[in-house]
């Protein structure tokens, strides 16, 4: 029996393209992880609402303040305004540009299953894959930006936890960007090459 699932195993591996292959057990993943994702963006957006909501109502005094006191506010991103509005705004843009890559992805393995990887939508496809990421890099770098800036003029004397992963750089999600970018213009002309191909026959 484990021979036979060891086998199961690596004739899919084997097998990158087509049905019962890599590329439709990664379908699969898609399938669930949008799932997760949907769930996660829903989170988000709820979260930026009732916090910004919440904030505002303690600057009008219709809240009492101490709605954000405890005994580890300081270890709280969400305790201070001026980290937590900007935190929010980039987790809904994250969660929401996530939820776009998993659903263009699951375009391209669809590709990948019918065996047409090169079909001329996966290049749009990547390349639009390519934006949302250089759009959600450029939100984080500016909630980096606007939390500092903001903490500096309205909070300099509180204790303000910053989040993690927020660094203004980071050449590891850089490279992975160009790396996208540089797999959209493969695909594109690949489709290019397969239509002269069709066209020659």
């Amino acid at each position: 029996m484990k021979t036979l699932d060891e086998n199961l195993l690596s004739s899919k591996l084997a097998k990158p393209f087509g049905q019962k292959s890599l590329s439709s057990g990664l379908a699969v993943a898609l399938k669930i992880a949008q799932v997760i994702i949907s769930a996660l963006f829903a989170i988000a957006a709820v979260a930026a609402v009732f916090t910004t909501t919440l904030f505002i109502l303690v600057a009008m005094h219709r809240v009492p303040a101490k709605v954000f006191n405890g005994p580890h506010r300081g270890d709280n991103i969400l305790s201070t305004w001026t980290v937590a509005i900007p935190y929010l705004v980039y987790a809904v843009v994250a969660t929401r540009g996530a939820l776009l890559i998993v659903r263009r992805l699951q375009s391209v393995f669809s590709s990948f299953v019918a065996n047409q990887p090169f079909a001329r939508d996966n290049a749009a496809h990547l390349r639009a894959i390519w934006l949302t990421l250089v759009v959600i890099e450029i939100t984080r770098i500016t909630a980096f930006i606007v939390m500092h800036g903001l903490t500096a003029a309205f909070a300099s004397a509180a204790s303000v936890t910053f989040p993690r992963g927020l660094d203004p750089i980071d050449p590891v999600r850089w490279f992975v960007i160009f790396v996208v970018l540089i797999l959209a213009e493969v695909f594109r002309q690949g489709a290019q090459l397969r239509e002269d191909s069709e066209l020659t026959v």
